[in-house]
């Protein structure tokens, strides 16, 4: 291709160029590589770094495409986005820069129906819930669609909302009367060409060469006092804007509530997490922005886009779950100096072992994720949707309207399996013929939009403010503290009522104890990238004995461990496994030999022990639902046990004496 000059693209992009690119002295590798096939009609993955300009890659195009249609005033763009709040984030970025073009812009989620003249606008940025909605109530609105872009593809692949939305792409072809381009945006991930295939087939990768250098730095300690000296640190080194990662709710409060006022960032320390209030979220983030100091405590929250100003440096408090919320957690800094500055909090000798895994996978390029795998949890949900828009749902009917690669995934059985299965879980009722219909409780969640999802229910309560009416929050029913820390505040429970916790503020308390989530899983991949690292040849399991204990190094990650457990506790007796990880079991004895893996052992351990792999592999609310048979193949798949099995099969059981590893090690993974 052609060097393309300011000039060019100003007459390429001849109606977006000034709303997009006016202060830039350049475009990035991502934009001039994937703007010229989005506006040539082609279907696109954009992958690509955070910061790399992956959203004005598709905006500006987008831009163009509505410009340059003659019957303007109808939806012509869907802007896909994982969360609502992503979407809001979108919504504030590129509102002014469509205006500015008289093009219409607004949102379609859960939380916000904006219209212009009663109609939808011709740029709509919505959620894969609400695309399933329009499509079921609106179909349409849709007829006159030019571009769907999936937003940040990479956070909903290989989960059930991913797969709905493979799905809803197939339906959305059929309710506008022809196939309607796409684009994907992407994170950087490790098998583009399947990745785009799965919501795209045939899509043009873009995928620029280069990046951001990583400046890490291990920080020793992770008590409150540690923190406030790191933290103390990094300002006299002149960083005034930190962005900390922890893994869990509690943690972000503790530290938050606890920090506040005790470093030399002052006051300017609070808390982001998915149980805080929307606005309690959007006014700490307007905070930091406008702030000239200020640290921000967050979960994955803010793994992703949403624009919170300039972070001068990103500290990680735990080691992430995976490499891919590894590099989002450190391309959040630095995006003005070319680098990405982290440091990286070490409370434990494995911290330094995974971290170090971590980072060294993420620098050549290998996620260590799981394989995919359909959830085919998500067929019952769209059943339940189509039932409730067209008053019934039949086999015919239900195979006509979900595509059939899908019914190729979960052959042999057929639709009208699934929904007989769901009869008998009484999801559906008998009607007429081979009919069925949704029971009264689902024809009411139905009405009020509440069948559209495939994200797991939690129960919670609302916290609020007694003196101010607002919202601070949200925690598990069963909440039992009466004195509590949340955003950043020490707040007491003064009466619960009718699912609302009124509240007043105190001084600092301790963390509110938050619903768990479950703790992270390690994949396959992960969990043998962790034993080659500690010094295990790759397909060696390795048998330590000393300091009090006998230690088995598999590597096997959380599904793998949980299945040598159990396996090793059957042969050996009940507690002959004293503690269990994704990497290390500390037994109590010698070991002699592995267990058997052959097909009728795992068929087993799926049988035995299906609701907590479901959990594992994050199968989907509907996932229970489905006949016996499909759920059993499907979790097995999803958790990886074909390649786990496959693995068994040559693996060697071998003395640390033979091994790299030492007993140190092998503890400290315990």
């Amino acid at each position: 291709m052609r060097t393309m000059t300011q000039a060019n693209w100003r007459e390429i992009l001849s109606h977006s160029y000034g709303a997009f690119f006016t202060g830039f002295r350049r475009l990035t590798p991502v934009q001039t590589q994937g703007i010229p096939p989005i506006l040539a009609g082609r279907r696109v993955l954009l992958a690509a770094p955070t910061a790399s300009g992956k959203t004005e890659a598709y905006a500006a195009p987008a831009a163009e495409i509505v410009a340059g249609t003659p019957r303007r005033g109808r939806l012509l763009v869907l802007v896909v986005s994982p969360t609502r709040a992503l979407a809001n984030d979108l919504k504030r970025r590129l509102e002014a820069r469509f205006a500015e073009l008289h093009i219409s812009f607004g949102r379609r989620t859960g939380e916000h129906k904006e219209t212009v003249d009663g109609g939808l606008p011709e740029v709509v940025v919505t959620t894969p819930e609400s695309l399933d909605s329009l499509l079921a109530r609106r179909p349409n609105a849709l007829r006159a669609l030019r571009l769907i872009v999936l937003d940040e593809i990479h956070v909903l692949d290989g989960t059930p909302r991913g797969d709905q939305l493979r799905i809803l792409l197939e339906r959305l072809d059929a309710a506008a009367g022809h196939p309607v381009q796409r684009v994907l945006s992407s994170a950087t991930v490790e098998e583009p060409r399947a990745t785009a295939d799965r919501y795209a087939p045939g899509a043009e990768l873009v995928m620029p060469e280069g990046g951001r250098r990583i400046l890490a730095k291990a920080f020793h300690g992770r008590s409150i006092s540690d923190v406030a000296r790191h933290l103390d640190a990094l300002a006299a080194q002149g960083f005034r804007k930190v962005l900390a990662f922890c893994n869990s709710r509690r943690d972000v409060e503790t530290f938050a509530v606890k920090l506040k006022g005790a470093t030399a960032f002052r006051e300017s320390i609070s808390p982001h997490h998915g149980s805080l209030a929307r606005r309690e979220r959007e006014r700490t983030e307007r905070q930091f922005q406008d702030a000239p100091i200020g640290v921000l405590f967050s979960t994955m929250t803010l793994e992703m886009g949403i624009d919170i100003g300039t972070v001068d440096y990103v500290l990680l408090m735990s080691p992430p779950p995976d490499v891919s919320s590894l590099m989002q957690r450190i391309g959040r800094g630095g995006r003005r100096t070319g680098a990405s500055r982290a440091g990286y909090v070490l409370a434990h000798p494995a911290d330094a072992i995974l971290f170090e895994t971590l980072f060294s996978a993420g620098a050549g390029g290998r996620l260590l994720g799981r394989d995919y795998a359909f959830r085919p949890g998500v067929l019952v949900q769209q059943a339940l949707v189509l039932a409730g828009s067209r008053g019934w749902v039949d086999g015919a009917s239900f195979r006509k309207a979900v595509a059939a690669p899908f019914w190729e995934e979960v052959a042999p059985t057929t639709p009208e399996e699934i929904l007989g299965a769901m009869a008998d879980a009484e999801y559906l009722e008998s009607s007429s013929g081979r009919r069925f219909v949704l029971g009264e409780e689902r024809e009411r969640r139905y009405e009020r939009g509440a069948l559209h999802s495939n994200i797991d229910d939690e129960v919670t309560q609302d916290v609020i403010d007694r003196m101010t009416g607002d919202v601070i929050g949200h925690l598990n029913a069963q909440q039992p503290q009466s004195k509590l820390g949340l955003s950043g505040e020490g707040r007491e429970v003064v009466v619960r009522r009718e699912g609302r916790i009124l509240t007043d503020r105190t001084g600092p308390e301790e963390a509110a104890r938050f619903a768990p989530r479950g703790a992270p899983t390690c994949s396959f991949a992960q969990g043998r990238a962790v034993a080659r690292r500690v010094g295990a040849a790759p397909c060696d399991l390795v048998l330590g004995e000393g300091l009090g204990s006998h230690f088995l190094l598999h590597g096997l990650g959380s599904v793998g461990g949980l299945w040598l457990h159990q396996a090793l506790d059957r042969l050996h007796g009940r507690g002959f496994v004293e503690r269990s990880t994704p990497y290390v079991l500390r037994l109590r004895g010698p070991l002699d030999a592995l267990p058997p893996s052959d097909a009728p052992a795992f068929e087993a351990f799926v049988a035995q022990h299906e609701p907590k792999l479901a959990a594992i592999a994050s199968m989907g609310p509907y996932h229970d639902v489905l006949p016996e048979a499909l759920r059993r193949r499907a979790v097995a798949r999803a958790a990886e046990l074909p390649a786990l099995q496959a693995f068994l099969e040559t693996a060697r059981l071998v003395p640390l004496a033979q091994t790299a590893v030492t007993l140190e090690v092998l503890a400290d993974l315990a």
